[in-house]
């Protein structure tokens, strides 16, 4: 497993942690929306350039010809 695969996990991990999280659970608003649902959907953005982060660095591995072959 390469370091770059663990990209993907901070937005998701941010999503699954959202209910315990004081500063996200509490009464309140962030833009004047609820801050569980500014939290989730900023989650949900930061899943696209992550992903996107980590293709590019699998594909640049592949072809400096340092990667895994194909099993």
């Amino acid at each position: 497993m390469r370091p770059y695969h663990l990209i993907p996990a901070v937005p998701a991990l941010g999503l699954l942690l959202m209910p315990f999280l004081p500063f996200v659970n509490t009464d309140g608003l962030w833009f004047g929306l609820p801050r569980m649902f500014v939290w989730g959907a900023v989650s949900c953005v930061l899943c696209t350039p992550a992903l996107l982060l980590t293709e590019r660095l699998m594909s640049r591995e592949t072809a400096d010809g340092s990667g895994e072959e194909d099993r």
